[in-house]
C-alpha cells in the first residue's frame, strides 16, 4: 500500500475519532454544571444546554470509525480478518452514531435541575441509546479478539497480546462499574478511553503494516 492509497488515509480516520472523543468529553466533564463523573456516564453530556456538542461527537466519531473500518478491510484484504474488522469496527461506528441520535436517560441530578435522587428514566429513546451502547461496545470487544488473533497469527505478538488484554479488560471495567466496585461514571469513562486508545494504536499499526 502506497502513501497515496486511500485505504491508508481511511485508517487515520480512526485516530481522528479517538482524539475527538477524548478531547471534547474530557473538557465538557469539567465545564458542564452539575456533571459529576463519579455518578454520571459521559454519554449524559448529550443532555441539556450544550448537549449538542456531545451529540456531534458521537455522530462524527461514529462516521470516522466507519471510514476506519473500511480502511481496515482495504489493508487486511477480503479474508476473515478484513471482514471481521469491517463488521465489528463498523458495528462500533454504527452504535456511536445511534448513541448520538438517541438521548441517554436523565437522572441523578443531571442535567442541571434534575433531582439528585431521581433514577435514570428509561424512555423509549433512552432504551435505544442503551441498545446502541451495547452494540458499539460488543462490536469493539469482539474486534479486539478478532484482530488480536490476526496479529498473533501474523507473529505480531506484542499487539496481539495487547489486543486480547483489551478484549478482556474492557468488559471487566464495565462490569466493575455496573457492580459498583468502581464509580460507574469513572469505570465507563476509562473503558471508553482505553477502547479508543486500542483502536488508534491498531489503526496506526495497520498503516505501517500495509
Amino acid at each position: 500500500m502506497t502513501d497515496t492509497d486511500p485505504g491508508r488515509w481511511l485508517l487515520f480516520a480512526g485516530v481522528a475519532a479517538a482524539l475527538l472523543f477524548f478531547v471534547v468529553p474530557t473538557i465538557e466533564i469539567f465545564r458542564r454544571p452539575a456533571f459529576d463523573i463519579s455518578r454520571h456516564a459521559i454519554s449524559m453530556l448529550s443532555l441539556g444546554e450544550g448537549g449538542w456538542k456531545m451529540k456531534a461527537v458521537f455522530v462524527v466519531s461514529g462516521v470516522l470509525t466507519l471510514a476506519c473500518a473500511a480502511g481496515m478491510l482495504g489493508v487486511l484484504g477480503r479474508g476473515w480478518a478484513g471482514f471481521s474488522a469491517l463488521l465489528l469496527i463498523g458495528a462500533y461506528g454504527v452504535g456511536l452514531v445511534l448513541a448520538g441520535i438517541y438521548d441517554a436517560p436523565a437522572g441523578l441530578g443531571f442535567p442541571a435541575g434534575t433531582p439528585l435522587d431521581q433514577q435514570p428514566v428509561m424512555t423509549r429513546e433512552a432504551t435505544l441509546h442503551s441498545v446502541a451502547f451495547m452494540v458499539a461496545f460488543s462490536g469493539l470487544i469482539l474486534a479486539c479478539f478478532a484482530l488480536g488473533t490476526h496479529f498473533l497469527l501474523e507473529e505480531q505478538f506484542v499487539l496481539g497480546v495487547v489486543s486480547l488484554i483489551a478484549g478482556l479488560g474492557l468488559p471487566a471495567l464495565i462490569a466493575l462499574g455496573v457492580a459498583g466496585k468502581i464509580a460507574p461514571g469513572i469505570a465507563f469513562y476509562w473503558a471508553g478511553m482505553f477502547a479508543w486508545l486500542w483502536l488508534a494504536v491498531a489503526a496506526v499499526h495497520l498503516t505501517r503494516a500495509g
